[in-house]
């Protein structure tokens, strides 16, 4: 029951860092660029781009262009950017990940152990992840340096978060 009480509170702490973080924080849209005319730009992409999904800029075996670009076209946003079904979602997706750090950290035996196993597996996880990103899908370096920052900290949070929840380390004889 410890660990299960753990596992909701380190949910609650992720998703108000989330929202600071993203929500709060101005400074990680400003690595992207913006339309200079947003009306044109969406009635080309819906015209161009007719169904939701991932396109590419050329396609798969296309010719290469000027231009190179993924694009993920949504023709059904929610209409409201707080909607409660990607809250939840979002939601549950932090309840998972502090179920799998829990499976990791126990067998941490310090704070500052658990905290440096959880920082190792977030900065494993953002070179393999974000840095798949930067090779071989070209998106921007300072867009990624966010997010990974963002992800790594998840790792780090969660460990002091769930550290107060799992049980104390063995004294070595």
């Amino acid at each position: 029951m410890k660990l299960t009480i753990g596992i909701v509170l380190n949910a609650v702490v992720l998703f108000v860092f989330g929202f600071l973080f993203w929500a709060a924080n101005p400074l990680p849209a400003k690595t992207w660029n913006l339309a200079p005319d947003p009306g044109a730009a969406e009635s080309a992409l819906i015209e161009q781009f007719p169904e939701t999904g991932v396109y590419g800029v050329p396609g798969p075996g296309g010719t290469p262009t000027a231009v190179q670009a993924m694009l993920y076209v949504n023709h059904q946003p929610p209409e409201d950017p707080m909607d409660p079904v990607t809250m939840v979602n979002g939601f549950i997706q932090y309840l998972v990940v502090g179920a799998v750090l829990v499976f990791v950290l126990q067998r941490g035996s310090t704070l500052g152990g658990q905290v440096a196993r959880a920082a190792l597996l977030g900065l494993a996880a953002v070179v393999v992840i974000e840095g798949s990103d930067l090779i071989w899908w070209l998106y921007p370096l300072a867009w990624k340096l966010w997010v990974a920052v963002y992800h790594v900290l998840v790792f780090v949070i969660s460990a002091l978060v769930l550290s107060k929840f799992l049980p104390e380390a063995e004294s070595g004889s």
